[in-house]
């Protein structure tokens, strides 16, 4: 038999479209971040969707809701220097997959030297999101939405 790498495991499991269902604690994270009140505000009232997809090493988070998109590119392992985020801060991140399976997030706001660890990870169908800034912190659950196969489906007729 052939062994699965817990990347592709991992892949099976979060590769999709992703609809928020709840979001706890997510503005006090946000502000131990130094998101501005205002940008805290959009983000607690949009409905977000996540696609995440992988081609080769390199992943893709693309977040959409009816205030902002942002999509993230990473490779497992290697930092990611630089990046911009919605609200404006430059952040080095680094992605990697731990013993159980779980997409792991370490970044760091380059001006303020504010850390943050974030994981996902998929559990009964369902796609669970932690964050953890300053001691605080946040979850964030989303439901596989059939959309994107639909999508899918519309774009071969």
């Amino acid at each position: 038999t052939r062994k699965v790498s817990r990347s592709n495991t991992v892949q099976n499991d979060l590769i999709g479209e992703w609809n928020l269902l709840h979001s706890e604690n997510f503005d006090k994270c946000l502000e131990k971040l130094g998101v501005e009140t205002t940008h805290r505000e959009i983000a607690h009232l949009q409905s977000t969707t996540l696609t995440i997809s992988q081609q080769d090493n390199q992943w893709t988070i693309f977040a959409e809701g009816a205030y902002a998109i942002h999509k993230t590119i990473f490779e497992i392992g290697k930092p990611t220097q630089s990046v911009r985020t919605v609200d404006g801060r430059i952040v080095t991140s680094t992605w990697t997959i731990d013993r159980n399976g779980k997409l792991l997030k370490r970044e760091k706001n380059e001006a303020t030297g504010v850390e943050m660890e974030c994981e996902m990870y998929v559990k009964n169908e369902i796609l669970i999101q932690k964050m953890k800034c300053s001691g605080v912190k946040s979850r964030r659950t989303y439901a596989k939405s059939h959309v994107c196969t639909l999508r899918r489906l519309s774009s071969v007729f």
